[in-house]
């Protein structure tokens, strides 16, 4: 049973643009779907981007570097685009909407699409935090291994939550859950 909403074709979108090659990367974007792939389980849309909602910089370092599928049934392959020949966000927005469009449409999973920016976002950082959290926990065992004793190391996960405490405790002021909580949920 569907859990997510379905779009049809025409219909303007917020989604999370993401990839085979890099999964962990979200690219927030503003689209278009210009046609559809019914699935039981997680339809897909071929999109035409319209705008994008992080930094030039960000995509310079990832947009480039990922690939994506361009039709329902193929491989995933990088953009034909470089870096360089952009200086914002908008001169790239441009490119991909010119009358060589088509080139440049991705396929995107049904359940990373939303109806408003809103639901987008709140979407964004649900998967933002599970990744960030996920990666603190990784840090935190490598760092107080017994044998690793480098300049990142500590004696162990509590100074290691310690130092976390110290740095990230007023971000958790307006948080939903208590910082120890926090903690207490990666181990």
């Amino acid at each position: 049973m569907k859990r997510h909403r379905i779009f049809n074709k025409g219909d303007y979108i917020y989604g999370l643009v993401a990839s085979q090659s890099k999964p962990n990367i979200l690219i927030p974007i503003r689209g278009l779907i210009v046609d559809t792939k019914w699935d039981r389980v997680n339809p897909k849309y071929k999109i035409k981007i319209l705008k994008f909602y992080d930094s030039m910089y960000f995509l310079k370092k990832h947009f480039f570097d990922i690939s994506f599928s361009k039709d329902f049934d193929s491989k995933s392959r990088k953009m034909a685009l470089k870096p360089g020949d952009y200086n914002n966000i908008e001169e790239l927005a441009i490119r991909l909407n010119k009358e060589d469009e088509k080139r440049f449409h991705i396929i995107i999973d049904s359940i990373m699409c939303m109806k408003t920016k809103h639901e987008m976002k709140e979407l964004f950082n649900r998967i933002q935090f599970y990744i960030i959290s996920k990666r603190y926990k990784e840090i935190r065992e490598a760092s107080s291994r017994a044998m690793f004793t480098g300049t990142l190391s500590v004696d162990g996960k509590h100074e290691f939550d310690a130092l976390f405490r110290s740095a990230w405790s007023n971000k958790f002021e307006s948080f939903d859950i208590s910082l120890n909580e926090y903690i207490k949920s990666l181990d």
